[in-house]
């Protein structure tokens, strides 16, 4: 499983806003980290790092809520949840294969075809739920929210 970030730098002293720009901008960026890896489509472990990386994003909206407030942060909740939604497609069919390609092995004859065929189903809807991902994300200003959620 992917591992929480080191959150350096924060201090006893430091303002509770500036402590949670800084939590959730590290957080943006381990996030973001395993996005080439995902958009190869070989990596099912980037997948599921990347999905578990963006929970850590959201909850940490979720608990800085106060001291973050603001519109940006609404808005990056909101997109944060539209990218987990999409990578959790890609994610769901990586686990289906798993188990499909796990019952090929015990398979009789007759039962093969119809096993292959739902695998070939699925890597099709995989691709197209990457796909499905790669836009969204294409669409998603980094550069936008790390301004806004940078220290000070």
């Amino acid at each position: 499983m992917a591992k929480a970030p080191p959150y350096e730098g924060l201090t006893a002293e430091m303002p509770l806003r500036d402590a949670a720009r800084r939590i959730l901008r590290i957080l943006l960026e381990e996030a973001f980290r395993y996005a080439p890896a995902v958009l190869r489509g070989e990596d099912t472990r980037a997948v599921h790092d990347m999905r578990v990386a963006i929970r850590r994003v959201r909850s940490a909206l979720t608990t800085f809520d106060d001291a973050l407030g603001g519109r940006r942060a609404r808005q990056l909740q909101v997109a944060m949840r539209r990218i987990g939604r999409r990578l959790g497609r890609v994610r769901d069919a990586d686990v289906h294969l798993v188990a499909l390609r796990g019952a090929l092995a015990g398979a009789s004859e007759i039962e093969r075809a119809g096993v292959t065929h739902a695998i070939d189903d699925l890597v099709v809807r995989r691709r197209a739920a990457l796909a499905e991902f790669a836009i969204e994300l294409s669409q998603f200003d980094r550069e936008r929210y790390a301004r806004a959620f940078t220290d000070g």
